[in-house]
């Protein structure tokens, strides 16, 4: 087995490789004994979970663009085709969300009489709820989520969010500084410009314990940042303490662009300058 060009045991390949192979062996199962220029024109009924998940962020792009060139030989080989994809990852639901409209205006040439429907839902509070694209905006929901977790209104998200904060601090550093979240936490003309200087070394330091404690022993993996493993072990209130920190974070590199996403949510300043008293008070004793 290969894994970068290097021959690899079984043993030795990561979660994320794993669920690759797995996801390409799905695929190929489905072909088994059959012409494949006839295979597509079938009438399926596929199911995939969580088709992205513990993969870093290269390998995620590469397995959407897989699984959009699959999608679109079964969808369009047949309109009865049905196809479900499931995932706790806000990012992948929305990028699936784009999968699916792409295909829809393919079918519109295909299928002239017919068309592709695509309905997005949510689980929420045990039930399926239509989930609504003109409410929503992808970045802008994950910092909201990780606000109202931090206030302990968004209970139901405890599980998977790490994954979220480590997203959305992703995106951040990504688009304000064109530099992966682990580079931001180590560069000294970024984190000079933190409101108070005296929280410096305290944001440096929580930024490496959010990214060494991510349960891998592997380097590249730890630098990549792409799974908060340790956060299903912690107790919800170091998860909503992280969530805050984390706020604070950001809050003091770029008040402004912190409070604009925030825009609608219950005493935002008010509750952050709270929090940010608190990590002050913490470093005074």
């Amino acid at each position: 087995m290969l894994s970068n060009g290097k021959t690899v045991k079984p043993s030795q390949i990561s979660q994320g490789e794993r669920n690759i192979i797995g996801l390409c062996y799905f695929f190929a199962s489905i072909l088994q004994n059959q012409e494949e220029k006839n295979a597509y024109n079938r009438e399926y009924f596929l199911v995939i979970d969580d088709p992205v998940s513990s993969f870093d962020i290269e390998n995620k792009a590469g397995i959407m663009s897989f699984l959009r060139y699959q999608m679109g030989k079964y969808m369009l080989g047949n309109i009865f085709t049905k196809i479900v994809v499931m995932t706790h990852d806000l990012l992948t639901f929305y990028d699936s969300g784009k999968i699916f409209e792409e295909l829809i205006d393919a079918s519109k040439e295909k299928f002239r009489d017919k068309k592709i429907i695509y309905r997005p839902y949510e689980l929420k509070q045990n039930s399926l709820m239509y989930f609504s694209y003109d409410k929503r905006q992808e970045y802008t929901e994950l910092m909201k989520i990780i606000y109202n977790f931090a206030r302990g209104n968004a209970e139901e998200y405890e599980m998977i969010i790490g994954n979220i904060m480590r997203q959305m601090l992703e995106a951040f550093s990504t688009f304000q500084y064109k530099k992966g979240i682990d580079k931001v936490s180590t560069d000294y003309t970024i984190l000079e410009c933190l409101s108070g200087t005296e929280y410096k070394d305290y944001f440096e330091n929580l930024m490496y314990r959010l990214i060494l404690n991510n349960g891998s022993h592997r380097l590249d993996q730890t630098k990549a940042m792409y799974d908060l493993n340790f956060f299903t072990v912690i107790s919800k209130e170091e998860k909503q303490r992280t969530a805050k920190e984390i706020l604070c974070f950001i809050y003091l590199l770029n008040r402004r662009h912190l409070l604009a996403h925030l825009e609608g949510c219950d005493n935002v300043e008010g509750n952050l300058l709270l929090w940010c008293n608190k990590i002050k008070n913490t470093l005074s004793n």
